[in-house]
């Protein structure tokens, strides 16, 4: 959807890009006894970078690749729980900030319209 505002568009495009990152870590975790699976990985934030810089920040791409972590023995998949957990955490509270920052966005717009 878009909001036609670059910076309400840009934190939903960074809010997609994040929430695929949860989703793929959230996997690996489901998978880390799962024999031979490789976890993945989602880079976005030079892809929305670019998109901003070209003024439409909704047609930044996520892109997944394979994770180049070492397979482990007995599983034989890559799946570092310590990593993922760290990853979480750190997409959690880059969720919060973006979060936080649409709404500070909307009480500007309200306080404009509504003039308090």
């Amino acid at each position: 959807m878009k909001l036609g505002d670059l910076t309400l568009d840009t934190i939903h495009a960074g809010l997609d890009g994040l929430n695929l990152r949860r989703q793929v870590a959230a996997d690996a975790v489901a998978n880390m006894e799962t024999p031979g699976y490789i976890a993945r990985r989602v880079d976005f934030e030079a892809r929305l970078q670019r998109a901003i810089d070209a003024g439409s920040p909704l047609e930044a791409t996520p892109e997944i690749g394979a994770t180049t972590d070492p397979v482990q023995l007995p599983t034989g998949n890559n799946v570092r729980i310590d990593k993922i957990m760290v990853e979480l955490t750190d997409t959690a509270l880059r969720q919060q900030l973006l979060v936080e920052a649409a709404n500070a966005k909307f009480r500007l717009l309200r306080t404009v319209i509504v003039g308090q």
